[in-house]
């Protein structure tokens, strides 16, 4: 089996390649921070694969990218959401505090043991920020929220889901990791898209074949033998049945929706 650098250089090449082929296939298209990012996604995906190794170096390195760079991603989204449903939850807590004062009054009509000048909650709480106004601490909470459910909650899910040689190396999760990366960088344009889905599957096939042919030794030399980790690699379904169904549902829903994105009418 490949070692983790292989990968990694590997990974360096599919990049490159993919990066220089799309500088010269469209001149003065591309940025040099386009071209960074079509390059670094070869890397990504060279090494995507062993993230069914729960021990290898790339899983360990990929979630820790993972938990800094998908909050940063998804912070406009997350944020919007949050503040659209800020004021629903206004209202709940309004109505929430109105339940607590009642149930108080009646106690203390009973009882009388709360002051007359005590006040538990405010009458109305303080308005929202506009999404131009968001708050230190909503971003401090966002951002170690997210570390934490991806580095450790998200991680410790793969780890008890997959399996060394399982679906994570397959032709089919190779393309949806390629579909995913197009969908996600479809906001810098159609032919970026292209490219990083490109360089993903290049680095994510340079894996596969690697570990493929490190499962075939030769006996004196010329004969080819065959080791028990022959076809795992470059393979179509994992043992699990459910596990290949959700990962073709996946991609054809992705699918779709690049289909979407490019204009075709299914």
């Amino acid at each position: 089996m490949s070692g983790f650098k292989t990968h990694l250089y590997s990974g360096v090449a599919a990049g490159a390649v993919t990066s220089a082929f799309f500088m010269f296939k469209y001149p003065l298209m591309f940025t040099p921070i386009q071209l960074s990012g079509v390059f670094f996604t070869g890397i990504i995906g060279g090494l995507l694969p062993d993230l069914d190794s729960d021990t290898s170096r790339p899983f360990s390195i990929f979630f820790t990218f993972l938990s800094m760079i998908i909050p940063v991603l998804f912070f406009k989204e997350i944020a919007a959401i949050w503040l659209y449903i800020l004021p629903y939850l206004e209202t709940f807590f309004i109505h929430l505090t109105n339940l607590f004062s009642s149930a108080l009054i009646i106690l203390n009509s009973k009882f009388d043991f709360i002051p007359n000048q005590f006040t538990l909650f405010p009458a109305k709480l303080g308005t929202f920020p506009t999404f131009e106004e968001i708050t230190p601490e909503f971003i401090i909470t966002y951002f170690v929220i997210s570390y934490l459910m991806i580095k450790y909650a998200l991680c410790e899910l793969i780890k008890r889901i997959t399996i060394h040689r399982g679906i994570m190396h397959s032709i089919p999760f190779a393309i949806l990791c390629a579909e995913t990366g197009f969908i996600i960088f479809i906001p810098s344009g159609k032919i970026m898209a292209v490219a990083v889905s490109f360089s993903i599957l290049l680095g994510f096939f340079t894996h596969l074949i690697l570990d493929e042919s490190n499962s075939i030794t030769f006996k004196h030399g010329f004969i080819p033998k065959f080791k028990k980790s022959s076809g795992t690699a470059l393979k179509f379904t994992s043992q699990s049945k459910l596990i290949t169904l959700i990962i073709y549902l996946l991609l054809t829903a992705g699918a779709i929706r690049i289909a979407e994105i490019m204009g075709f009418r299914l």
